[in-house]
């Protein structure tokens, strides 16, 4: 997958990569929802833009965030960033639970091809 103009090694379908995404958006979501909405605007961005690219640091390794956010703040290209990620881990599950049903009904037919 490429965001950014830099290319990650993203398998959604692999365990430990699973792993740490989900840990990733369990992280992420919990920071969110600590986010003081009273705290000056910048602050929150700052503070949102941190929470995004840590997220990248725990499923790509450290410095992956800064390396895909940038160096600076940007809340436009850390959301893009993240949108990107999520959309990712959404197509590569809707086409993964394809499969599985293929597989399942695979193995039904073969299944029941053996008990005749």
């Amino acid at each position: 997958m490429i965001i950014n103009f830099d290319e990650l090694n993203f398998d959604a379908t692999d365990a430990d990569t699973l792993q740490k995404y989900l840990d990733a958006m369990q992280n992420i979501s919990e920071k969110a929802n600590r986010l003081d909405k009273n705290a000056p605007q910048p602050k929150q961005y700052l503070y949102l833009c941190e929470s995004v690219k840590a997220c990248f640091d725990g499923i790509f390794g450290d410095g992956a965030g800064e390396k895909i956010c940038g160096a600076n703040n940007s809340l436009r290209a850390c959301t893009n960033a993240f949108r990107e990620l999520v959309a990712e881990y959404n197509h590569q599950m809707r086409e993964q639970e394809r499969a599985n049903e293929a597989l399942i009904a695979a193995m039904e037919v073969e299944k029941a091809v053996d008990t005749e």
